[in-house]
């Protein structure tokens, strides 16, 4: 049976033949450690650089995995135990769902671009003030971009967003929502859903669900082959540097975005620490520093709403709060003058005069609140 995916993908990707890497020919082989390993230009041994405590590792030399399995399978068995957390009866993902371990949750989004929308024929869709990649992903490859703003509940508008769905190849929501930190309600992600099912694929980017678990869409993917969901490590594990999300969808969308994927995508080092963050002790690590974030974003958003500068502090279910401030004074520029970095979304009108603060411990919290309690 003919997929979404399958009417969706350009005709230069259905043609593709994926790069057949040094490691992706000696998938499937047996007794590896009986080859000698001559494909690719690798040394045989690794070099010592700098003190041996500093810990290279003597199998650096060799090029990682062409697609980090055992980083997949880890998390596979994280978003299952996850969905069980959730209070979902039935944890395991459909037979039918693949995940694969990207660069970070922005090469998700890249390849899906790529691998679903031409230039000059495809469009996706976005809801500002979202996160910015999605448009960018879309610029860089010249495909175009419809906007349908949120409301003004920071909630999708259904019927502009229908109306725009004819040439949308992907239609792209962020939930929990960067910048304004809520997340979309639930009967409108289904609405949507239902919408675009013969029509687009819908990406639902969960960068920060574990600061709101029980609002994630995992449980749908088995009833709605078209829904896309992109996860990190960046924020509730903590591991930003290492560069490690993952893409999860139907093996008919998989397949596609598997032809576009570049030979090495994941570091040893990087996949090294994944497999321990994934691991059942760094599960419960993770678990409490985020309980612990959480007790400190409501402490730091309920003392920043007594300010008499701040007009309003939106509810938060992310690592970060937006904050809107009286007057037309630039507050962003103040914290900055006093070597506090915050992210200033101006340019979308709805947040104009906000400032989005990402949650630290509480020593920096502190001293952030002391700063805005010194503004005269």
């Amino acid at each position: 049976m003919t997929s979404l995916a399958d009417k969706l993908v350009p005709e230069s990707v259905k043609k593709l033949i994926p790069y057949q890497s040094a490691r992706r020919i000696a998938r499937g082989m047996t007794n590896k450690q009986d080859h000698l390993w001559l494909n690719a230009n690798e040394l045989e041994t690794c070099c010592q650089y700098g003190d041996e405590k500093q810990g290279v590792n003597s199998h650096y030399n060799r090029y990682p995995d062409f697609l980090p399995f055992d980083i997949a399978a880890a998390y596979r068995d994280y978003c299952e135990q996850f969905q069980l957390d959730s209070k979902n009866e039935d944890g395991r993902l459909n037979a039918n769902v693949e995940i694969m371990a990207v660069r970070g949750a922005d090469e998700a989004i890249d390849l899906l671009v790529r691998a679903f929308c031409q230039p000059g024929n495809d469009q996706i869709l976005v809801c500002p003030p979202t996160y910015g990649m999605y448009e960018f992903c879309a610029d860089s490859m010249g495909v175009k971009t419809a906007v349908v703003p949120l409301t003004a509940e920071f909630q999708l508008n259904l019927p502009q967003i229908e109306a725009e769905l004819e040439n949308t190849s992907i239609v792209f929501l962020c939930s929990p929502n960067n910048p304004t930190g809520n997340t979309l309600y639930s009967q409108d992600l289904l609405a949507l859903l239902e919408s675009t099912k013969d029509q687009s694929l819908v990406v639902v980017d969960e960068a920060y669900i574990e600061f709101a678990p029980q609002t994630s869409v995992l449980h749908l993917m088995a009833q709605y082959p078209h829904l896309i969901v992109v996860r990190t490590l960046s924020k509730a594990f903590g591991l930003a540097a290492i560069r490690v999300g993952f893409l999860i969808a139907d093996q008919s969308v998989m397949s596609y975005v598997a032809r576009l994927v570049a030979p090495y995508p994941i570091a040893d080092p990087s996949a090294e620490i994944a497999l321990k963050a994934l691991d059942s002790a760094g599960l419960i690590q993770m678990k409490a520093q985020t309980d612990s974030l959480i007790e400190i974003r409501d402490w730091f958003s309920y003392e920043v709403s007594q300010l008499s500068i701040v007009d309003k502090v939106y509810p938060s279910c992310t690592n970060f709060v937006l904050i809107r401030f009286k007057g037309s004074n630039n507050f962003y520029e103040y914290l900055l003058n006093k070597g506090i970095v915050a992210r200033s979304p101006a340019n979308e009108s709805t947040v104009k005069g906000c400032v989005r603060i990402s949650i630290g411990s509480a020593s920096s919290m502190n001293k952030t609140l002391q700063v805005l309690k010194e503004y005269t």
